[in-house]
């Protein structure tokens, strides 16, 4: 037996009932951790405390913190009312920790200390990227039917794993800076760390064979960034985010076409 076959029958072992509650519980918890602390309404990972960088996506670019936290909700209700097997177990263990982890971070955030918050988004990134591989193994092979459930499990999950991808990096670099590690305004070192995300999310998006919605998730990041760096006159930041978020979205392209030729 091939790994792949391994890791094909482990990600399509059914979830249960038990989990699938959990999944919904602790969407909700995420949801409503903002408002019962002091972070305040609105709060969400990459969203805390610490200096604006030069790679900090332009504000309304974290309006997507609610299509996530709906989406997730709203495919915990799904999964629910399909029945538990109509994900794998695996998926359902994932989507718990990386609904906790970022009320986790939440909370840690009423702390003001990032290096805490990139530590929660560090867990979160793990079980982000496990989840979104899980779902595009699957959806690959016979677990998940065609249908609206699959489409909206993969788009919650993608867009969510894309979306930590690119926060991670920008936690971790305000948890530098805050160290003293180095400095906000040099712009170096914040277009290497541009670079590192890029790779990040084409490598994930190339293993998954493309789920559009983890594209979608990195590119908006990168236009966020992009938008921040025209803002501010920072063409390197500009122009390095201009060329990842193009790239991402061209192997997502690449990716649908061959899946559809294949």
């Amino acid at each position: 037996m091939t790994t792949t076959t391994r890791s094909t029958h482990a990600a399509a072992r059914a979830g249960t009932q038990g989990l699938a509650w959990a999944v919904l519980v602790a969407s909700v918890l995420e949801v409503v951790a903002p408002v019962v602390t002091i972070s305040g309404p609105g709060a969400s990972p990459a969203q805390g405390s610490g200096p604006d960088l030069l790679i900090t996506p332009v504000g309304w670019a974290f309006s997507i913190w609610g299509v996530i936290y709906t989406l997730a909700t709203a495919q915990a209700v799904a999964t629910l009312v399909r029945g538990s097997g109509a994900v794998p177990r695996r998926l359902q263990v994932d989507l718990v920790v990386l609904y906790l982890g970022g009320t986790l971070w939440i909370l840690l955030a009423a702390l003001d200390s990032s290096l805490a918050t990139a530590l929660a988004l560090l867990l979160m990134l793990v079980t982000a990227i496990d989840a979104v591989l899980t779902v595009g193994l699957t959806t690959r092979g016979s677990s998940f039917e065609p249908g609206w459930f699959a489409v909206l499990t993969r788009t919650s999950v993608g867009l969510f794993a894309g979306w930590v991808t690119a926060a991670f990096f920008l936690n971790l670099s305000t948890a530098l800076v805050d160290l003293d590690v180095v400095s906000a305004q040099s712009v170096g070192w914040q277009v290497g760390v541009l670079a590192v995300a890029a790779v990040t999310l084409l490598a994930v998006l190339v293993r998954t064979g493309g789920v559009v919605a983890y594209a979608a998730a990195g590119a908006w990041a990168m236009l966020g960034i992009a938008v921040t760096g025209r803002a501010d006159g920072t063409t390197p930041v500009l122009v390095a985010a201009a060329v990842a978020g193009v790239a991402v979205v061209a192997a997502a392209l690449a990716l649908a076409l061959r899946g559809r030729s294949g």
